[in-house]
């Protein structure tokens, strides 16, 4: 019977056997049978009663084949009857055609017409079939095996009939040209991914939503995430087994090679596999839904010359509406004109980090845990970028060799990716390679250009600085967009000019290794590093500091990695200058003596290679040392360490009035007064010594020659001594005098300053409401200038006028304030003096809590200065008023009155 599935198949073969009968009328008549069969499985769908005529004629053609004679002549007879049914299919296969045209829902109207015409048309084969004696009785089995015996050519065929139905049962055909690959399994697990697997295969199971892309940096697990994805239960609850297909791109370079890999996956065979339509009508033949992963998709969209065709047949497939798509890419951006639901796969966060690294290490070791200090785990997890890749490669390394994460980060910083070795198609370099030789990458000779400049700057430029860091690219934004379609290189969130534009540190470190950076691209960027930080160099007193402290700020981590890989003597032009330069932005900016002793150090080393017979040279040598003697002054006072300031900014001094050229008197003068504010600060000199600095400053500073802003300086500082030493009135005419010099100078920072003393001479004379006024005035000017340094002593100030005058409300405010910049810049002592201020501001107010706690942080920050008679005085006070507020549940005004009073207080 021929009441078996994959009827077409089996039509196709007996069409072969038909070409190799001898007997022409034989062979014709086959020919029609094997049309009739086909007419009639095609339009099985429309009429089911066609089963039973494809039966008939089945038992027709076996009953012929039977009984004419191929061995010998056939009777004239004989043929006239094979041709006289040859007739009867012909009328029969009219008779199909016109039910296969037919709609559907023309069974509705129509039924009985077609059942009519069937009945007719079996009932013309059983008159046909009585004529050749076989009605009936005939057994096919019995037929079959005289075929095989008489014909035995046939046997062949026979078993290519048998194969043919098999393969039917599956969803496509496989071609044997291009060998079909299994999907591989998925990861045991995957950590931090769960939320977005399920997120994934939900957007999937719609169809207004399956079309998804999954782009991000290689190594990220984006092959792994689709994998987990397809397998899991809402996807394979939702797609049959047979309809889920893996389709790997990776070798696809082509739309040639990617339509071969079409056909070979879903099945589908077809005659060429130069036109995408056998497989389009296949897939759209049944409307099952199906789901479609094609992985490493960037090869045939980035790699090839014919990038448009390939995003053509994606978008072919992305028409058929059941068929959902998956598409995982090293890249940044989607491809074709496809509403995809696009998620970008990021670093896996610290939590999931450690927990992949650990289990993979246990699995390495042998089931052996991991035990070492989290911290350290975390420090080489950071290092690393948190990227799973390279998380699997670290820890599989750490564990079969047991080594600590301690031991990893050291190898990390010297080694790179190399301890990330694996296999060969695992390995980071060998990942990060195939990403750099796309042939979209190669497409823009400033790409290459961008990605080592990006790869030596760790915490990435934005988008407008870029110019800056490349400025022999012609169109950094192209070559941007080239790294992005690579995933060499990420975007942060905002427009170009300001977004942040990044490399993962897996790929600076592959650039850092085998000479990938150029020298010439080396210098270029360490040359537009020290351009950038002269172009942003500027002192609280310009009007451009503010906006210097901002350009400075979102480059600092770049600058300072490459500030400390100047080292002499061969240091290139600019570079001290910038490290100096840079020294005195960190020292407003954020407490640190870092960049400040290495300028130094290098100042130094470029002092001792001079030829003292250039006295150019030795001259602007010399300079730069005294300049970076007092950055480094400077920077120890910001952090209140007042006995190693006083050192270096007494060097300085010296080192400016013994210049080769001439003293520099303003700049040696400047350091003196600063000399003295350190030894007042420690009580570190008697008092004639200091009076015998202070008329040397003063001398130095009030000669012919000296500028009207460093006049002012020096009536600044003689105006802070004569506070200091209690001579009030004329503190306030040196100070007032300073004050008119700056205002005409629009110098914000230093006008700040001397109202700043003008308000302390006010309080110790406990007029506080002037005090009050001229603090306000001195914080609203310090705002104005961007100086933390003053802005966070004249809050304070201010918030000491309030409460004095029991406006603890309104100094509460102030207070945060002051106690925001100390900590946004790092000042120990700035610090501890707004959160004894603060404490004293609860204990007013009643509210126990909140004193106990901020005496507290006082107290901690107060000893981190360590041996200074200030720092040991604060904690001596804030212990003692612990200690008063220690056995009180509630606080009253008895209790209140009987704390010690923060220091200064009305001074």
């Amino acid at each position: 019977m021929y009441a078996v599935s994959g009827g077409k198949a089996l039509a196709e073969a007996l069409d072969s056997v038909a070409d190799l009968i001898p007997l022409p009328f034989l062979s014709s008549f086959v020919d029609i049978a094997v049309k009739v069969l086909e007419a009639c499985e095609e339009a099985t769908a429309i009429e089911e009663d066609l089963m039973d005529l494809q039966e008939r004629v089945y038992d027709l053609m076996l009953a012929v084949v039977e009984t004419v004679p191929v061995n010998r002549k056939a009777s004239i007879a004989l043929q006239d009857k094979v041709r006289r049914l040859q007739s009867i299919l012909d009328k029969i296969l009219s008779d199909v055609a016109k039910i296969k045209a037919q709609k559907k829902w023309l069974l509705l109207f129509f039924h009985n017409l077609n059942k009519d015409r069937v009945d007719r048309c079996v009932s013309r084969l059983n008159a046909a079939l009585e004529q050749f004696k076989v009605v009936g009785q005939i057994h096919v089995e019995d037929v079959l095996d005289k075929i095989r015996v008489d014909y035995s050519a046939f046997s062949a065929q026979l078993n290519r009939i048998e194969d043919a139905v098999n393969r039917t049962t599956q969803p496509h055909n496989a071609p044997s040209a291009h060998p079909r690959q299994d999907m591989p399994p998925p990861s045991r697990r995957l950590f931090g991914r769960e939320a977005l697997i399920d997120e994934i295969a939900a957007l999937l199971s719609v169809e207004s939503t399956s079309r998804v892309c999954i782009t991000g940096a290689g190594g990220m697990g984006k092959t792994s995430l689709a994998l987990a994805v397809a397998e899991s239960p809402m996807i394979t609850n939702l797609f049959k087994k047979e309809y889920i297909f893996w389709i790997p791109c990776i070798e696809a370079k082509s739309s040639d090679l990617l339509r071969r890999v079409l056909y070979a996956q879903l099945r589908v065979t077809a005659e060429t596999y130069d036109s995408l339509e056998p497989l389009l009508e296949e897939l759209n033949a049944n409307k099952e839904r199906r789901l479609l992963l094609l992985d490493n998709f960037e090869t045939p969209w980035l790699s090839g010359q014919d990038r448009e065709e390939v995003v053509h047949i994606l978008t072919r497939l992305a028409a058929l509406p059941h068929i959902a798509l998956l598409v995982t890419m090293t890249s940044g951006f989607t491809p074709g004109d496809i509403e995809w639901q696009h998620r970008i796969l990021a670093p896996l966060d610290p939590g999931a980090a450690r927990d992949a690294f650990k289990a993979k290490y246990r699995d390495a070791a042998d089931g052996d845990e991991l035990h070492e200090d989290e911290r350290e785990l975390d420090e080489f997890l950071t290092s690393i970028g948190h990227m799973p890749l390279a998380i699997t490669l670290a820890a599989a390394c750490g564990g079969r060799l047991r080594v600590s994460p301690a031991e990893l980060l050291r190898d990390w910083r010297t080694a790179g990716i190399s301890i990330m070795s694996g296999h060969e198609t695992l390995s980071m370099d060998e990942t990060i390679r195939v990403s750099m030789e796309r042939g979209v990458v190669r497409s823009n000779p400033d790409a290459m250009t961008v990605l080592a400049v990006l790869s030596m700057l760790p915490a990435g430029t934005t988008g407008g600085n870029l110019r800056w860091w490349a400025p022999s690219v012609v169109s950094p934004f192209a070559a941007v967009q080239t790294l992005r379609a690579a995933a060499l290189v990420e975007q942060g969130d905002g427009p170009f000019a300001t977004a942040r534009i990044f490399v993962r540190p897996t790929i600076q470190s592959y650039m850092s290794q085998q000479n990938r950076i150029s020298l010439e691209i080396r210098d270029q960027v360490h040359d537009a590093c020290y351009a950038f930080i002269l172009r942003h160099r500027s002192i609280p007193d310009d009007r451009k500091f503010k906006a210097d402290l901002d350009a400075l700020a979102a480059e600092q981590s770049n600058i300072q990695g490459l500030l400390m890989d100047v080292e002499g003597p061969n240091i290139r032009p600019n570079a001290i200058e910038a490290l100096i330069a840079f020294s005195l932005y960190q020292s407003r900016s954020k407490a640190s003596t870092v960049i400040a002793s290495h300028a130094l150090k290098i100042a130094q080393t470029a002092h001792a290679a001079v030829d003292p017979l250039h006295i150019t040279d030795i001259d602007a040598a010399a300079r730069r040392m005294a300049e970076a003697h007092r950055c480094l002054g400077i920077s120890y006072s910001t952090m209140s360490q007042y006995k190693k300031a006083s050192m270096h900014f007494e060097q300085a001094s010296g080192l400016f009035k013994s210049l080769p050229s001439g003293a520099d008197l303003s700049s040696s003068g400047e350091c003196s007064w600063k000399v003295i504010r350190m030894w007042r600060m420690r009580k570190a000199k008697g008092d004639d010594e200091v009076e015998a600095l202070v008329a040397t400053a003063r001398a130095d500073l009030s000669h012919a020659m000296t500028p009207k802003y460093h006049v002012a300086l020096g009536l600044l500082g003689w105006g802070e001594y004569l506070w200091w030493k209690k001579r009030r009135d004329e503190a306030l005419d040196a100070l007032s005098a300073a004050k008119a010099i700056f205002e005409e100078l629009d110098c914000p920072a230093s006008t700040a300053e001397c109202l700043h003393y003008m308000a302390r001479v006010k309080l110790s004379v406990e007029d506080f409401s002037e005090a009050l006024l001229l603090a306000k005035a001195a914080s609203t000017k310090a705002a104005d200038s961007g100086g933390a340094g003053i802005m966070a002593r004249a809050f304070r100030l201010t918030a000491r006028c309030l409460m004095i005058l029991e406006l603890y409300e309104q100094s509460l405010a102030v207070i945060t304030q002051s106690l925001t910049v100390a900590q946004s810049v790092g000042f120990p002592n700035g610090i501890a003096q707004s959160l004894e201020l603060l404490a004293y501001n609860c204990a007013a107010r009643m509210d126990l809590a909140g004193a106990r706690i901020a005496y507290d942080g006082a107290r901690v920050q107060f000893a981190k200065r360590g041996s200074a008679r200030v720092g040991r005085r604060g904690v001596a006070r804030c212990a003692e008023n612990l200690e008063k507020l220690g056995g009180s549940t509630v606080l009253n005004e008895d209790c209140f009155a009987h704390l010690l009073k923060p220091v200064p207080w009305s001074s």
